[in-house]
């Protein structure tokens, strides 16, 4: 009886400790539940920013820069997910007008990008259909990068009576310089006949690596556009500013081409003016400079002109928000941290695909130590087998120069091609100089009467 009462007790122990367990068990599991299903609206809560990236013959170099970024955010990220549309333009167009009609005909059916990625001329046009936001409110909310933080003549290049639509990471400067000895102290940006009297006058090749008439040519006429063209106000002048250039090209004389040690060079003196890129800060210009020129004061002459715009700049990737977009906020975050951050600001840098436009970080690439790889301040090998390193005043003639430059960046530089197109009819003997000129003053004010 004894035994039967103890196997009886432990029977009601085991139950009350199994029911016990069992009532615990679903507490458990409904706490699991409730931490997975949280992970999951998490995930189903992010915000989806669509990015429309319209394509021109100009290739978004940026863009190689930003798609890793991009990948590795999507990642990383539980606020939002970027995703990427590309609208290709159709072949011969040289404008990118046809990428542009097919977003805003998708834009017209109510299907909205967060974000439009493009060339600046581009994006322009999209500014002046209403479809762009002013940008600077929305900054200045979430905080992350302001106006600022970027470089002034990058701000004014884009700001429209206080509003800013159009933004741009980075830039590339294509410019000529020449030993200041030579030229003068007045001859940053000279004039078309400031350029032609230092021609006539020099003894030795005009242009470094000058190999036959065409690289004169080609030379003067890259600053025509800047010269002969007003985008500001839309209008244009070729009787002044081309006459005189095609006059004094066609009265070269004709030359054979050369190669190897004949051809100058302006280390000593055997030729005046090199055209110099500069894609960004880093060991590139250094090697250029100091190849070329050495430790000795130079002048950027650039391109020639009689309005001292002299210098082109070019860019290739510019973004705007949507001015009907849901998520504008969250698009400037996502832009802040894609094309915006420090880090990627140098890798742009790094890459020679731009010059950054945020001011921290052109500081800091100006300031970075000699013993940093592919940073301005290292350490050149010159080809007679001596070290040299830009001086103090050269680092600052860049800095000054890149801070200082005008940008304009809703200029379709392709349209120079018109330019060029029509003065071959006068080298080749089938047209005069007066014909070209009156042709290309009627092209170009239909032109600009139409993108007023």
């Amino acid at each position: 009886m004894k035994k039967t009462a103890l196997v009886l007790s432990i029977l009601l122990i085991s139950a009350a400790v199994s029911c016990e367990s069992k009532a615990v068990e679903p507490q458990q599991n409904q706490e699991i539940s409730t931490e997975i299903q949280s992970e999951n609206t998490e995930i189903k809560e992010k915000t989806n920013i669509s990015i429309a990236l319209v394509q021109s013959v100009d290739y978004h170099t940026i863009w190689q820069d930003v798609y890793p970024k991009l990948e590795k955010l999507n990642k990383q990220s539980n606020d939002y997910h970027i995703d990427v549309e590309v609208y290709n333009f159709d072949e011969g167009d040289i404008l990118g007008d046809t990428s542009v009609q097919k977003l805003s005909m998708e834009i017209l059916a109510g299907n909205v990008p967060d974000i439009i990625s493009a060339t600046p001329f581009q994006l322009d046009k999209f500014r002046k259909n209403g479809y762009l936001a002013d940008i600077s409110p929305i900054m200045e909310k979430t905080g992350n990068i302001k106006r600022d933080d970027f470089l002034d003549n990058v701000i004014n290049s884009v700001d429209e009576n206080g509003e800013i639509h159009i933004i741009y990471p980075a830039f590339t400067i294509y410019s000529a310089a020449a030993k200041t000895e030579l030229v003068g102290d007045n001859a940053e940006n000279w004039t078309v006949q400031q350029a032609i009297d230092a021609y006539n006058s020099f003894d030795g090749d005009f242009l470094a690596q000058m190999y036959t008439k065409y690289d004169i040519r080609h030379y003067f006429f890259d600053g025509m556009l800047m010269n002969c063209v007003d985008f500001d106000n839309y209008t244009c002048n070729f009787n002044d500013g081309l006459t005189t250039v095609m006059e004094f090209l066609t009265a070269i004389p004709p030359m054979e081409k050369r190669f190897g040690t004949v051809i100058g060079s302006t280390v000593d003196n055997t030729a005046l003016v090199k055209q110099i890129w500069i894609p960004g800060i880093n060991s590139y210009y250094s090697n250029e400079t100091l190849y070329n020129f050495k430790d000795e004061p130079i002048s950027f002459v650039g391109y020639p002109t009689d309005n001292g715009k002299g210098t082109i700049v070019k860019i290739d990737t510019a973004f705007g928000i949507t001015s009907t977009g849901k998520h504008q906020e969250e698009a400037w975050d996502a832009l802040s941290q894609l094309v915006f951050n420090s880090e990627i600001q140098k890798e742009i840098s790094d890459r020679s695909h731009g010059i950054p436009v945020k001011k921290s970080v052109v500081n800091e690439l100006f300031d970075l130590s000699e013993n940093i790889e592919n940073s301005i301040n290292a350490p050149v090998t010159l080809p007679d087998g001596s070290e040299m390193k830009l001086s103090k005043e050269q680092n600052n003639q860049l800095k000054n120069f890149i801070e200082n430059v005008k940008i304009e960046p809703f200029v379709n530089t392709y349209i120079e091609q018109i330019i060029k197109e029509e003065s071959d009819y006068v080298f080749d003997g089938n047209r005069s100089i007066d014909e070209c000129v009156n042709i290309l003053q009627n092209r170009f004010e239909l032109y600009l009467s139409e993108k007023q």
